[in-house]
């Protein structure tokens, strides 16, 4: 598990909104929005009732992040080499045109995924607990 403790800024609708400070695994993940130079916002589901100035511990299992990664990047790279390939053997123009088409299905493949795991949460932090004055992860 991917593990950090964040503080509790905000709260609304059944959701808290989390600052961190940005780690060096922080640098490309994207899961979060940036919230200044050191610091990054999320906002979770409050399945713990946190309240503002909380500190909570907040994980996102490795498997995912691995999953995500290889669903974002594989599925148009293998697609669009796919569809080069099977287009080249008509001609050339054919394996340009096919290859993009497929990238863009791929991109589409995506987005349905995105959609269907956004309703389960699936690649999606949560919050695991609320952490004690002084207690760390």
């Amino acid at each position: 598990m991917s593990g950090h403790i964040g503080l509790v800024v905000g709260i609304g609708n059944g959701t808290a909104q989390i600052q961190f400070l940005r780690g060096k695994q922080c640098a490309n993940c994207g899961a979060c929005l940036t919230a200044g130079e050191n610091e990054m916002e999320i906002t979770l589901e409050n399945s713990l009732g946190a309240k503002v100035g909380d500190r909570v511990a907040v994980e996102l299992s490795t498997k995912r992040v691995v999953q995500a990664s290889l669903l974002a990047y594989a599925v148009p790279l293998v697609l669009l080499v796919g569809g080069v390939l099977l287009g080249s053997r008509i001609a050339d123009w054919a394996g340009l045109t096919l290859g993009v088409a497929a990238c863009g299905i791929g991109y589409l493949i995506l987005r349905f995924v995105e959609m269907r795991n956004r309703k389960r949460h699936s690649f999606q932090p949560r919050m695991e607990r609320i952490l004690e004055d002084g207690e760390e992860l």
